[in-house]
């Protein structure tokens, strides 16, 4: 798989907080103010589903098996 490595300096200075942020979201990302916090999303059913799918052939004892193993059970 081919991959470029970049090195890109970027003039925070230049960039105040609100312009970062709305940078960030509009690419998808959440921001917020707690340091570690993660939106609480449950998957659904479907979603469940097609992971255990796309997982059922995951070697045994990688780490993807061990998540089709804990999905298979709920």
């Amino acid at each position: 798989m081919p991959w470029v490595n970049m090195d890109v300096e970027v003039a925070l200075g230049a960039i105040d907080d609100q312009e970062l942020i709305d940078e960030l979201e509009n690419r998808g990302w959440f921001v917020g103010e707690e340091k570690g916090w993660e939106p609480n999303e449950q998957l659904t059913e479907d979603e469940i589903n097609y992971i255990v799918a796309t997982l059922t052939y995951a070697v045994p004892g990688s780490y993807a098996h061990g998540i089709y193993e804990k999905l298979r059970k709920r």
